[in-house]
């Protein structure tokens, strides 16, 4: 590799961890100007408020708060709380992905295949619709099939039980409602980017040649069309992740999602700080993977 792609991917490296410190300072600036109390309910005296204002350590001056705060961050304790949490959240995001880019990259493949024809047309149209529709709405149609629908055509047989989540395939209804969507924006994208490739002379070569349409695809245009792609595949990923917080919570998904939002409500600053600076770390990494699988595609990124 060459020394300007590692010293940019040293200098993503780099951003990465300051990312997630300076939200972290924003967010738990935020959580303590938002009205409320942890600590403040009914039939309290005085000296029980002090109690457990100290208990924990909400007497201590903010940057002291947040020095011990990060301190638990670092040293890993939150995460071995919410490593349950943590891993379910995985889960979906990642299946949320797999569904968004094959169902995308294979629509919008068959699309550029079959460029003004009918079969183009109604899968492009299709692909809008998805990407139109917001993931609430698709997680609302889902359940909706999935707990009446399919119970009354199947007489009670098959049904979705949303209650609790997410044990075995009932992760998958979670994961397509996040991922259908996406899946729409990456086929719009890899039509597109496969349709300008096909106008370069070295496609028009290709057909020269003798080689068939699909050859030209297969052999000489995916390779360069997947850098298009790729380039949205981090923004995707980041959404996929931001986005999972409303599918958590319309699924009643015990993941990182809820766990957030319920801490936020709660006041409980430890915890919403955390699992916020997990978010960005993530949100950094997915991007930096994209980051380091360009130069497979294209090796000129890394000169």
């Amino acid at each position: 590799m060459g020394q300007r792609f590692l010293w940019r991917l040293a200098g993503r490296l780099a951003l990465v961890p300051a990312s997630a410190l300076i939200g972290s300072v924003v967010i738990f600036s935020a959580l303590h100007f938002l009205p409320g109390d942890p600590v403040a309910h009914e039939r309290q005296s005085p000296l029980q408020y002090e109690q457990g204002m100290h208990r924990l350590g909400l007497d201590l001056p903010l940057p002291v708060q947040y020095v011990r705060l990060m301190a638990r961050i670092v040293n890993g304790d939150l995460a071995r709380i919410l490593q349950p949490e943590a891993a379910l959240s995985g889960k979906i995001g990642f299946l949320a992905a797999v569904i968004a880019i094959a169902l995308g990259v294979g629509i919008g493949l068959t699309s550029a295949r079959q460029a003004n024809s009918a079969t183009d047309r109604i899968l492009i149209s299709l692909a809008l619709a998805a990407y139109s529709v917001p993931n609430f709405v698709w997680a609302f149609l889902m359940v909706f099939v999935g707990t009446t629908v399919l119970f009354n055509l199947t007489f009670g047989v098959i049904f979705y039980d949303p209650s609790p989540c997410c044990q075995g395939l009932q992760i998958l209804m979670p994961a397509f409602a996040l991922g259908i969507p996406f899946a729409g924006y990456v086929a719009r994208h890899t039509r597109t980017s496969i349709l300008d490739e096909l106008r370069r002379d070295y496609a028009t070569t290709a057909r020269a040649k003798g080689l068939e349409e699909k050859q030209v695809i297969q052999v000489h245009v995916l390779r360069n069309a997947a850098i298009v792609v790729l380039t949205i595949i981090g923004p995707v990923v980041t959404a996929l992740i931001t986005g999972s917080l409303v599918i958590e919570q319309a699924f009643a998904v015990p993941g990182l999602g809820h766990e957030l939002i319920q801490s936020i409500l709660s006041r409980n600053y430890t915890t919403a700080v955390g699992v916020f600076v997990y978010y960005v770390l993530l949100i950094g990494i997915a991007n930096l993977i994209v980051d380091l699988l360009y130069p497979l595609l294209d090796p000129r990124v890394s000169r």
